[in-house]
């Protein structure tokens, strides 16, 4: 049976999720995680969904699925060793860096490949497989046929699609408007979600939202990804609540099921969606319907009817569902192109099946045939979900010993020795002592009396169990301090240490994309760049190979973890890490160099200018350079500015502007690319 995974942004979303059916959470901790909003997850979080999940036969996914700096790399170390004590059945993870450390360190726990990672090809899963991930989160661009292919050609490693919850309008894991426009790093986890604000066409003058993509609602899209033989599939939403959650998790539950699934669709689009469609599941042909949101980009929850008439505050409305008291309703008025929310709730008094007369807080006049949306349904709010409160504990067997006025405990290597008065008794206390000694309150230990030896002379003792419960307190806390991990993070040394420096990046662009497949010679070297984002890979390798006969002293720039691949069939040529196969610190450096020895160098992440020591190659850094806001597969000309496919040339030029900061917007192939002028 497929997997269905939840997001949980804090433990009450997680037994949200379990409860309504989910087989699987996952979540960030306080630390590394691409949703810093989200209140993410403590220690004791962990502990506490871990033990529930295993009680319970659920899974948990945790996300360390940001880029990090070499400053931070101890601390993540520590993040890891948390991960590590509790366990999960996952870590997600977007930074090869942090894989490498998990594959050297931490092998117990299992690596999957985060969607930020742009894992869009064959050759990006089979280089991940071959790096020890277990499981892959494909981009959310590819489309069914696309998703099959790549089923087909990788039968042994687990894949994740998207099935649920916002897109983002430039490609997976390699979106950089947050950082140019706001300083706040996607890569980070503080997106500040440019796409979701509008912009100015120059030519026209019309203010729009041209990157604000519709909410993916895979529905019964779902079945075929079943037939396809995807092992899991993933809703996103890790900023939204206890009743998104369970409402989303109902409406799949019984898709998966076989059951009627219409039942759960209101509740699903009340909690939280967008105007919302198939995204990029279903093939983007000319003629289709636009994927972006339109005129307004937030939650508009269900269209439930329309302005008939107004007199004064009070409006005539007709709708297909019974509106009750306190129901959040919406109407979106025309302003200037865009459409604002004039949002209020239904009365006491006014619940109504047809027609409905409902007050406005206001005067606003609002037009006829204005629609109406229901955006909160009063009848839906969630009783409390009682959270879990037994901690996942590891459990240690220990014998006891009882003397005439002692009790020795141990375990392992770790024994102590307590005075205790033993008095004679008609029994034993071996029941007793059994019972206190597995109780554990807060430690992350359990004892388990596997043997209790009576050294006595009597037959039968007593213990007073008050002496029984801080003799187990005092061993568990010996336990915590004697087996406490006491790892800390090591900058490996690398040997031959290379210090080549690549040209300024803005040198190797190509006329319209950042990469460059034609090559540019700079002081004796040709720089040729394989493309990020490619959806026929085959023919883009085949294309390389026939170029590279030709050039001179090539240096391959390396932009997606399936370009390893070409580079492990190449290794007579040189290759270096481009801007988007992202180099944050030295440990994502070395496992880069360990699986391409022919690579001689490769920009530092974009978003930074500084790094520490110990890299394999100095790194070079990409100052003063700025990488396009977006990579797209949605078709800015059709789906931004809503103009006809027919006629289409499809190549085209626009331009952009937004708070006195202009763009020019180059569509080629019906995929898009934003840069800053």
């Amino acid at each position: 049976m497929i997997e269905l995974a939840l997001p949980a942004g804090t433990i009450k979303e997680a037994m949200a999720a379990f409860k309504a059916g989910a087989d699987a959470v996952y979540f960030g901790m306080k630390d590394f995680s691409a949703r810093k909003g989200a209140g993410n997850f403590s220690a004791e979080d962990l502990s506490r969904i871990r033990r529930y999940a295993i009680d319970n036969s659920k899974k948990i996914y945790v996300t360390v699925n940001t880029l990090i700096d070499d400053r931070d790399l101890p601390r993540l170390y520590e993040t890891l060793k948390t991960i590590d004590r509790y366990g999960c059945d996952g870590l997600i993870v977007q930074d090869l860096g942090v894989a490498r450390i998990v594959r050297k360190d931490f092998p117990s726990l299992p690596l999957h490949g985060s969607t930020q990672l742009a894992i869009h090809t064959v050759s990006g899963v089979k280089e991940l497989q071959s790096l020890g991930f277990e499981r892959v989160v494909l981009s959310r661009e590819l489309n069914l046929d696309e998703i099959a292919a790549i089923r087909k050609a990788c039968p042994d490693i687990e894949l994740k699609v998207f099935i649920h919850g916002a897109l983002c309008y430039g490609f997976s894991g390699l979106c950089m408007a947050s950082h140019l426009i706001t300083g706040r790093s996607a890569n980070e986890g503080s997106c500040a979600q440019i796409c979701r604000s509008w912009f100015t066409d120059e030519d026209t003058g019309k203010r729009y939202y041209p990157f604000s993509l519709e909410d993916l609602d895979a529905g019964l899209l779902v079945r075929k990804l079943m037939e396809i033989g995807i092992d899991s599939l993933k809703v996103e939403g890790r900023l939204k609540g206890a009743e998104y959650v369970d409402a989303v998790t109902r409406y799949y539950r019984a898709i998966i099921d076989g059951n009627d699934e219409k039942e759960y669709k209101h509740a699903v689009s009340v909690s939280f969606q967008r105007k919302a469609g198939c995204g990029f599941l279903e093939p983007l042909i000319p003629g289709r319907e636009c994927i972006t949101t339109g005129p307004y980009p937030g939650h508009r929850g269900e269209r439930i009817g329309s302005v008939i008439d107004q007199r004064g505050r009070k409006i005539l409305v007709e709708t297909k569902i019974r509106i009750k008291p306190y129901d959040g309703l919406m109407l979106l008025l025309p302003d200037k192109g865009l459409d604002t929310p004039y949002r209020f709730s239904a009365h006491p008094g006014e619940q109504m099946d047809g027609k409905a007369i409902l007050t406005l807080p206001d005067d606003m006049r609002i037009p006829k045939h204005t629609p109406l949306y229901m955006i909160s349904d009063s009848s839906l709010n969630m009783k409390a979900i009682e959270e879990p409160r037994a901690m996942m504990k590891r459990e240690i067997k220990a014998s006891i010993l009882i003397g005439k006025d002692f009790l020795s405990v141990n375990a392992g290597d770790i024994k102590k020795r307590y005075e205790a008065d033993i008095q004679p008794s008609e029994h034993t206390a071996d029941d007793s002592i059994k019972r206190i000694f597995s109780q554990s309150g807060s430690s992350d230990y359990s004892l388990s009396i596997t043997d209790i030896e009576n050294e006595t002379g009597m037959d039968g003792y007593y213990i007073n169990p008050s002496v029984l419960k801080s003799i187990r307190r005092d061993f568990l806390s010996l336990l915590g301090t004697e087996l406490n991990d006491n790892r800390t993070y090591h900058i490996e040394i690398p040997g031959g240490k290379e210090s080549f420096i690549l040209p300024d990046r803005r040198l190797l662009d190509g006329e319209r994309t950042p990469w460059n497949m034609e090559g540019v010679t700079i002081d004796g070297s040709t720089y040729i760049s394989f493309p990020a984002v490619r959806y026929d890979e085959e023919e883009v390798f085949r294309k390389m190979e026939e170029k590279l006969k030709t050039l001179e002293n090539p240096i391959i720039g390396l932009n997606n973890a399936g370009d390893i691949i070409f580079m492990k069939k190449h290794p007579e040529y040189r290759a270096f890490a481009d801007i988007y196969l992202y180099l944050p610190n030295r440990e994502a450096a070395m496992l880069l160099k360990e699986e391409v020895p022919s690579l001689i160098g490769g920009y530092l992440w974009v978003e930074r200018d500084e790094y520490g020591e110990q890299w394999p190659f100095t790194p070079t850094i990409a100052k003063d350079y700025h990488p396009p806001l977006f990579i797209s597969r949605s078709c800015y000309r059709h789906d931004g500015l809503g103009l006809d496919c027919r006629g289409c040339s499809r190549h085209h030029t626009f331009h952009a502007e937004q708070n006195g900061r202009r763009y020019t917007v180059y569509v080629d192939n019906c995929s898009t690319i934003v840069k800053e002028r």
